[in-house]
């Protein structure tokens, strides 16, 4: 009989429990646009298309959310230069040839005094990627991880047109 009180507690406990690990917080928002998987890190991307919004880049805005990005694509492989202006944050480059990350710029400071030095990979690249600074690190990113770049439905059915 003495074995009754700790099992009825025991069992309370293990219903408490399952009842509020039920309550889980509830699952992050899958994106639905364009994105890119690196390392199993699934990025919301915004392109920079025009030579107009590859030159502002994210210049100009305040922040970036963590698990968004900004793509530039090249037609072919080359060195593209990145500078800071405008930027009012640090951010990370990743530089990408053929859906591998050749270089990545890590914590690139932001200049409140003009554009800061102009960036360039240590490879040829076709894409680059920037993120919030200290994002690659955060998420173990290395030099020849694979970028798989996902259009999403709206970017697939445009490129068709």
């Amino acid at each position: 009989m003495k074995l009754r009180a700790p099992l009825a507690v025991a069992i309370a406990s293990a219903l408490l429990f399952g009842a509020t690990s039920c309550e889980a917080e509830p699952e992050a928002a899958k994106p639905t646009g364009p994105t890119m998987t690196i390392r199993d890190t699934v990025v919301s991307l915004e392109f920079a298309r025009t030579r107009a919004e590859q030159s502002r880049g994210l210049g100009g805005r305040d922040g970036l959310a963590w698990n968004h990005g900004m793509l530039f694509e090249y037609p072919s492989p080359r060195f593209p230069g990145f500078w800071m202006k405008d930027m009012r944050f640090d951010i990370d480059i990743v530089w990408i040839r053929a859906g591998r990350i050749v270089d990545i710029s890590h914590r690139v400071r932001h200049f409140e005094d003009g554009p800061g030095p102009t960036l360039k990979p240590r490879e040829l690249t076709d894409t680059v990627l920037e993120v919030p600074a200290g994002y690659a690190q955060a998420n173990g990113w290395r030099i020849g991880d694979r970028a798989i770049l996902d259009r999403g439905p709206s970017q697939a059915s445009e490129k068709d047109s």
